[in-house]
């Protein structure tokens, strides 16, 4: 009986050791089987493989120069939310994503940026990017407006498709989110639209930059005002609704604290900007405004301001004949010469400087003059970096000189390069300037691709700096928040209508009183037809940290003690 006790125990002790030795191996089987889930979840994660939870954010797809400043646009507009998203699906890497925007976008408020890596044209990415939950979707162009054109045929194919793909995507959403991309294919960009004519909103940047840059030569400091607006720091337009009670465009100036109304919107969609002081509003009218914030829009029954009346001087400034010169050449060229078509006088000047062997700006150069017949559009053959070649040409005798990039890749050595010349023509001009004994009144205006570089070209003496990418991200933020905000500014930037203007003091009144109010500068504007939206301290006009000068949306009751060569910021038909 021992024995079999023996036996017995021997089995049970076998029995026991095999069963602990298969419970290592399944635990151990598990653990390892938990540990490599694990790390291909975490695996997944670092190359922004998982799907996104959020709801109501802005999708961003692809990546370029123009995320950093779309972005830090979107952190001042969700500024007052507890809690925003921004999701950018790229090619790029997660890591490397992450690494670029937490060195340039350090403080992001209460927005959180998510990455995520795949293809921008497949469905199975943008599903897990969540594009039926986003509000908006911005499509970023892969090259930019300097690249050779077979980059920028790619970049709108690649465009073209993911537009495709959000589309099906969102085929069946109700709430189909807002689509802006840009487009450098005119033809592609209306097939394109005509998808969803209600969704898809097409950025023409090459267009825009150009007008602005004619605009802003005839008028200093503008580009500062544009930049102040469109962005959404500070005050920028809205549009606003409310029982307007039969009253007229002008009475309303005064019934808001904190806005300056620059516009309608009628009820069948239409923008009338500037439109005449006593025309009534209807009860579906929306009108435009410029504020510091939509919460503080408030339309008040009765006027919260009453203007002194000052005697309006009978006063307009005259036209003469234009000389013009452009320095290089690219796609927005054509389009800045039949701008000036449209303002300067018969008999006026633009010159263009081109290096030799350009055949296609000799083309557009030749079609130009066909059409232009009354201006004097000539070619010179030069090189921008010589100096001998420069001063030959004498830039002190024109009254613009528009500074544009060349076609190139390296956004930082086109910008290097317009700085060289920025440089060899301030020298020329102070040259100029000493020797005669008489201010130099020419107007340096360039082409900016870095914001960075903001601060040092104002330093050159530059007057205005067009800053490519940085105006074009803020537009691109501005329509992503609100599409029909598009159409006010194309209103704003073509010569048809009114446009903003900075008009000297001395225009409106003779005799300068010692201080006046906001409210009677805006009553003062208002005798000529024009919205008066800020205005320029003469004094600080060369301060870069007082924005040189310039303030808009100006608290009404604020007392000015003015001087002759300030300046009102106004919306009119004419610079006269």
């Amino acid at each position: 009986a021992m024995a079999e006790d023996g036996e017995n125990n021997l089995y049970q002790k076998a029995v026991g050791m095999v069963t602990v030795f298969m419970g290592l191996i399944f635990f151990s089987a598990v653990i390892a089987f938990i540990t490599t889930q694990l790390e291909n979840k975490i695996e997944d994660l670092k190359k922004g493989r998982s799907s996104v939870v959020e709801k109501n954010h802005v999708l961003i797809l692809g990546w370029g120069e123009m995320v950093v400043e779309i972005i830090r646009e979107l952190i001042e507009a969700n500024a007052s939310e507890k809690d925003a998203a921004v999701v950018i699906l790229s090619e790029q890497s997660k890591e490397d994503m992450d690494d670029f925007l937490s060195e340039r976008l350090p403080d992001r408020k209460s927005t959180r940026i998510i990455t995520r890596t795949g293809h921008i044209s497949s469905l199975e990415s943008l599903h897990r990017v969540a594009v039926t939950e986003c509000k908006s979707v911005i499509i970023l162009p892969e090259a930019n407006e300097a690249a050779p054109q077979s980059e920028k045929i790619t970049s709108d194919a690649k465009a073209l498709k993911a537009i495709l793909a959000v589309v099906a995507s969102s085929r069946e959403d109700k709430t189909k989110a807002n689509i802006i991309a840009e487009i450098y294919d005119y033809t592609k960009r209306e097939v394109m639209v005509n998808l969803a004519p209600d969704n898809i909103t097409m950025v023409n940047t090459r267009d825009i930059v150009a007008r602005i840059i004619v605009q802003t030569s005839r008028t200093t400091g503008l580009a500062v005002v544009y930049s102040t607006l469109i962005g959404f720091d500070g005050s920028e337009i809205y549009f606003h609704r409310a029982n307007w009670k039969n009253r007229s465009f002008g009475e309303l100036t005064f019934a808001f604290e904190d806005g300056v109304p620059i516009g309608v919107r009628k009820s069948n969609g239409e923008i009338v900007l500037n439109p005449a002081v006593d025309h009534v509003l209807e009860s579906d009218d929306a009108i435009i405004i410029i504020a510091e914030d939509d919460s503080s829009i408030k339309c008040q029954d009765r006027a919260l301001f009453q203007p002194q009346p000052l005697p309006l001087r009978d006063m307009r400034r005259t036209k003469s004949k234009e000389r013009e010169l452009i320095i290089g050449w690219n796609a927005k060229a054509p389009i800045i010469i039949r701008e000036y078509a449209n303002y300067i006088l018969p008999g006026s000047i633009i010159h263009v400087i081109l290096p030799e062997g350009n055949d296609t700006a000799a083309r557009s150069l030749a079609e130009l003059k066909r059409a232009n017949p009354d201006i004097n559009i000539e070619t010179i053959e030069a090189n921008p970096l010589v100096s001998d070649d420069l001063l030959a040409i004498k830039p002190f005798e024109y009254d613009n000189v528009i500074l544009l990039n060349q076609i190139e890749e390296d956004t930082e050595k086109l910008d290097s390069t317009t700085i060289t010349i920025l440089l060899l023509l301030r020298e020329i001009l102070q040259s100029h300037a000493t020797k005669t004994g008489e201010a130099v009144r020419t107007q340096l205006i360039s082409e900016v691709m870095n914001s960075d570089n903001l601060e040092l070209i104002a330093r050159t003496g530059v007057n205005d700096s067009i800053i490519s990418y940085q105006m074009i991200s803020k537009i691109m933020a501005q329509v992503a928040e609100n599409p029909e905000i598009l159409s006010v500014y194309q209103g704003l930037f073509s010569e048809e209508g009114s446009e903003i203007y900075l008009k000297p003091l001395h225009l409106y009144i003779e005799q300068i009183p010692g201080q006046v109010t906001v409210a009677d500068l805006m009553a003062l504007a208002q005798q000529r037809n024009e919205v008066m939206i800020g205005y320029r301290y003469n004094s600080k006009a060369n301060d870069v940290r007082a924005n040189f000068g310039i303030e808009v949306n100006m608290p009404k009751g604020t007392v000015i003690q003015p001087h002759p060569d300030d300046r009102l910021i106004v919306l009119a038909e004419d610079e006269l």
